[in-house]
């Protein structure tokens, strides 16, 4: 039976939205949060690669580890190919499930309530309140006194809710089983996933992922990477179950109102470089519930009082988010030729240093300098 009030309610029980339950309850806040589908971590379409910066960051549960990542390779239209290994751990590739529930489970222990198959259908926020209606009619409608949207990008799906972000991309994957596989493999080209990348990650094993992010056409470049000769003669076995999704490469125009935040990929929180939200996400969310908790204590739920969460959140990431729709905007442009010219002249240039020092989430740096060093100056002549 669901409670009709609460301090807090959010929608959405991913990580971010789960994660900014966890730090609300913690304060004490009666939060529930309403999840769509009948179990958490279901259908998730994600790579499944979490930075060691944010396991460490944010004391993630490394039971949901399946592997790490020590080495990139990148490789070129011609297979021209530039490789970075690192003498520790980059990145873990968790299971995506597993690692969605525990979060869940550590707001859950912190005293937050979880509805599963709760669909919300519609918002509404008023000087007194945030309400939510439900699918389920015998359930009828839901109050608290602020509302966190952390649905993903399926805001559509809600009525009365602020506008989704403005620009996405088509990210789509299958699991398969494959031979020589040790690195990370990014693959770019024209016939690949034009201005954007493919992807093959080790798992667990010869267990991996293989997928590419693109603007149009998905399953058509999924089928043609798979049988790029690169890919095809170590392909063991390919797993029918393709999953795609809309990925945001652009934030909404507005992500607070009185009494409500949007948190995550509903907010476009994500590097427009790779597609990955959770980093950023987990980020927001602090600073999500760092607003909410002041807005309880002084008892003040204006919308002048929740515009402080995207000042603050924009102060964070916005100089890493403007860097990665720029490189975007430029990659989109590049030929193949560029693109084997580009790979070649970054095994020459010295770039490695700045991505070690850089670390796996922060890409501005890395942008700063491949504009100021190899774009302009060898690719636009």
């Amino acid at each position: 039976m669901i409670r009709k009030k609460h301090d807090v309610i959010i929608i959405g029980a991913g990580p971010i939205g789960s994660y900014t339950a966890y730090l609300l309850a913690k304060e004490g806040l009666d939060v529930a949060i309403f999840e769509k589908h009948p179990s958490i971590g279901r259908d998730v379409n994600c790579s499944g690669i979490v930075s060691l910066e944010c396991f460490r960051r944010f004391h993630l549960p490394s039971e949901a580890v399946l592997s790490s990542i020590d080495s990139i390779k990148a490789v070129s239209p011609s297979g021209n190919c530039i490789r970075y290994h690192s003498a520790s751990p980059l990145a873990h590739v968790v299971n995506r499930a597993f690692f969605d529930q525990e979060l869940n489970r550590m707001a859950v222990r912190e005293g937050a309530v979880t509805y599963l198959g709760s669909r919300v259908r519609e918002i509404a926020g008023t000087a007194e309140s945030f309400r939510v209606k439900l699918s389920d009619e015998a359930e009828g409608a839901c109050s608290a006194r602020v509302g966190v949207i952390a649905t993903g990008f399926e805001l559509n799906a809600i009525h009365g809710i602020l506008k989704r972000p403005r620009g996405y991309l088509y990210g789509i994957q299958t699991d398969a089983t494959m031979d020589d596989i040790d690195d990370v493999e990014v693959y770019f080209g024209e016939k690949i996933a034009p201005g954007s990348f493919s992807w093959i990650i080790p798992v667990n094993g010869k267990s991996v992922k293989i997928g590419l992010i693109t603007k149009s056409n998905p399953a058509g470049f999924l089928r043609r990477f798979l049988n790029n000769p690169l890919v095809a003669q170590r392909l063991q076995s390919c797993d029918n179950n393709i999953k795609c999704s809309p990925i945001p490469v652009k934030r909404i125009p507005k992500s607070y109102a009185e009494r409500l935040v949007i948190v995550g990929e509903a907010a476009g929180q994500v590097k427009a470089t790779t597609g990955g939200g959770i980093y950023f996400g987990l980020l927001c969310a602090e600073i999500a519930a760092n607003t909410i908790v002041k807005a309880f204590r002084s008892g003040n739920f204006a919308e002048g009082v929740f515009r402080e969460y995207e000042i603050n959140w924009k102060k964070r990431l916005e100089p890493e988010l403007k860097a990665g729709q720029l490189l975007r905007n430029i990659f989109s442009k590049l030929s193949d030729r560029h693109i084997d010219l580009l790979i070649d002249l970054a095994k020459r240039d010295g770039i490695m240093p700045i991505i070690k020092k850089a670390g796996f989430d922060w890409h501005k740096d890395v942008v700063a300098h491949l504009i100021s060093h190899l774009l302009p100056k060898n690719l636009f002549h």
